[in-house]
C-alpha cells in the first residue's frame, strides 16, 4: 500500500480521494471477492432440507456465508505470501498485489489477521460445529499452503476437501445433517474442478510449470484428462443416484428432481469442452466469463428451487 514517504504532497481532497480508491481497489484484489463464489456452496444443505423458506435457517446460513467469505480471503492473503515468489513467474498471478509489490507485506499480514478474527466472531454467533468446520477448513488449507500443494494428487484432494467442509459447515449451521449423497457428489465435482485446473496450469505454464509449482512435473496433460473424465462421470452419476434414491423422493414428495440431472451434465460438458478447445482451467473465471456455465447454472438452481419448493407444479 502508499506510505507517507511514497506519496507526493497532498494539495487536494481529490487527490487525497484517488489515492484512497487505489488502496481499496488493491485490497479487493488482495482478497479476491470474485472466489467468493466458492463459499455459496454453504447454502446447498439450507435449499435440499427444505429449510429455505425458515428465517433462522436462513439467517445462519448467510451468517456462515460471510464467516466462509472473510476466512477464506484471508486464507488466500497467507497463500499469496507464502507464493509470492512462484506467483512472479506465472504469466498472470505476476499480477497480485503482494507479488507484484503493490501491498507490503506487513499489510498483507494485518488484512489476514483481521479478517480471520472477523470471521471467528460471526462464527460464534451459530452452533460450535459450524466453528469447529471453519477453523478445521482453516487447518485443511493451512497444511495445502505448507506441504499438501506439493504431493500429487493429495493436492487436488485438498482442494475438494475444502468445498466438502464448506458444505459441512453449512449444514452444521442450520442443525441439519447434510446427506451422504450431496458430500459425495461435492467432493466429486470440486475434484474435477481442480485436476481441470492444474490442466489448465500445466499446459498454460509450459516450461516454467517447475518454478510456479513443483508438483505439475508430475502431472501430464494425458492424466489428468484420464482424471477428468473419471470424475466428471462419477459427479454425474452421483447426482443422479442422489435425485433417484427412495428417501430423497420421500422426503420432497416428489420424484421430479431427477429433471435437473440435464443442468449438472450439461455444465459438466461444457467446462470439459472450454478446458479442452480454449485451455481454460479456473472454475471461477469460467462461471463467471462463460454465459453458457453461468445460465446453466442459474437454471439449476430455479429447477431445483421448483421441484422441492413448489412440487405440485411439476
Amino acid at each position: 500500500m502508499f506510505s507517507a514517504e511514497d506519496s507526493p504532497a497532498i494539495g487536494s481532497t481529490d487527490f487525497m480521494w484517488e489515492m484512497l480508491m487505489v488502496d481499496f481497489a488493491i485490497v479487493l484484489r488482495l482478497i479476491r471477492i470474485r472466489h467468493w463464489l466458492k463459499n455459496l456452496f454453504v447454502f446447498a444443505p439450507l435449499i435440499f432440507s427444505s429449510s429455505l423458506t425458515d428465517s433462522t435457517s436462513l439467517l445462519r446460513a448467510f451468517l456462515i456465508f460471510i464467516a466462509f467469505c472473510f476466512i477464506s480471503s484471508s486464507v488466500y492473503i497467507f497463500n499469496d505470501i507464502r507464493d509470492r515468489e512462484s506467483d512472479s513467474h506465472h504469466s498472470r498471478k505476476k499480477n497480485r498485489p503482494v507479488a507484484s509489490g503493490e501491498i507490503k507485506l506487513r499489510d498483507a499480514w494485518i488484512l489476514a489477521g483481521v479478517l480471520a478474527t472477523l470471521a471467528v466472531l460471526v462464527a460464534l454467533f451459530l452452533p460450535y460445529l459450524a466453528l469447529v468446520f471453519l477453523l478445521l477448513y482453516v487447518v485443511e488449507n493451512l497444511f495445502y499452503t505448507l506441504k499438501g500443494k506439493d504431493m500429487v494428487l493429495i493436492d487436488a484432494f485438498c482442494i475438494s476437501a475444502g468445498f466438502v467442509i464448506r458444505v459441512m459447515a453449512g449444514a452444521y449451521a442450520i442443525e441439519t445433517s447434510p446427506t451422504g449423497w450431496i458430500v459425495v457428489t461435492t467432493f466429486f465435482l470440486s475434484l474435477f474442478l481442480g485436476f481441470g485446473k492444474r490442466r489448465n496450469e500445466l499446459l498454460t505454464l509450459k516450461e516454467e510449470s517447475n518454478s510456479h509449482r513443483k508438483v505439475l512435473t508430475l502431472y501430464n496433460d494425458r492424466y489428468l484428462d484420464y482424471l477428468m473424465v473419471a470424475t466428471a462421470s462419477i459427479s454425474i452419476i452421483s447426482y443422479t443416484l442422489y435425485c433417484l434414491d427412495p428417501q430423497v423422493i420421500e422426503k420432497f414428495s416428489t420424484d421430479k428432481l431427477v429433471y435437473t440431472v440435464p443442468f449438472v451434465t450439461y455444465g459438466v460438458f461444457r467446462y470439459l469442452l472450454l478446458l479442452f478447445r480454449n485451455d481454460e482451467g479456473d472454475p471461477t473465471e469460467v462461471v463467471t466469463r462463460d454465459r453458457g456455465i453461468a445460465i446453466t447454472v442459474l437454471l439449476w438452481i430455479v429447477s431445483v428451487m421448483l421441484v422441492i419448493y413448489f412440487p405440485t407444479w411439476m
